[in-house]
């Protein structure tokens, strides 16, 4: 059985095999199982390097997590709404040597906020762009661009979250700070 799957299971979630993903409302024949499908294949839709260079590898697994926040563990959402907040907001380069200085934040934040949650949007508030449509796309471009399209519109769906977002992207920014700081030191 799929960790996801798991997950929506402690969530209470019961998965609806058929028509649009029950989460993100894309256009699917068989529901939440073909949205996560297409999403583990989206982000091979360009080569590795451009995929890193345009940062598509790391938005694509934010929005797509984002929008099915009842298949993944809770703090998974903290992370992936302040990995938004850095690449969209403050214009981070993302690579994956970041991803594990933003787990370390992450880890120390959870300490002091323990109760804390991501506020998902309701329906009539959520990105209207899916995985599908970034699926749909024609060339390298045209896909570049629908992702960075979704990943703002996913990210902002969030809007009650942001405050978030920002301390948890704060304390990364000071992380790399000091790190640096150190490393200047040695």
């Amino acid at each position: 059985m799929p960790k996801w799957v798991e997950q929506a299971a402690k969530n209470d979630l019961e998965i609806i095999e058929d028509g649009q993903c029950q989460l993100c409302g894309s256009d699917t024949l068989h529901g939440i199982t073909e949205c996560v499908a297409t999403a583990g294949k989206i982000t091979h839709k360009i080569s590795k390097e451009k995929g890193l260079e345009h940062m598509t590898i790391f938005l694509c697994m934010d929005a797509h997590a984002l929008q099915h926040t009842l298949i993944h563990a809770r703090w998974n959402n903290h992370f992936h709404l302040a990995r938004l907040h850095l690449i969209l907001i403050d214009q981070i380069q993302w690579d994956y040597d970041l991803t594990t200085v933003l787990n370390e934040v992450l880890d120390d934040y959870k300490e002091e906020h323990t109760a804390e949650k991501v506020i998902e949007p309701d329906a009539a508030h959520r990105a209207k762009m899916t995985v599908t449509d970034v699926d749909a796309a024609h060339d390298d471009e045209e896909y570049i661009d629908l992702v960075w399209q979704w990943a703002q519109q996913v990210y902002e769906s969030f809007s009650d979250s942001h405050a978030i977002a920002r301390r948890i992207a704060d304390l990364f920014r000071q992380r790399c700070e000091a790190d640096l700081a150190d490393s200047d030191a040695v």
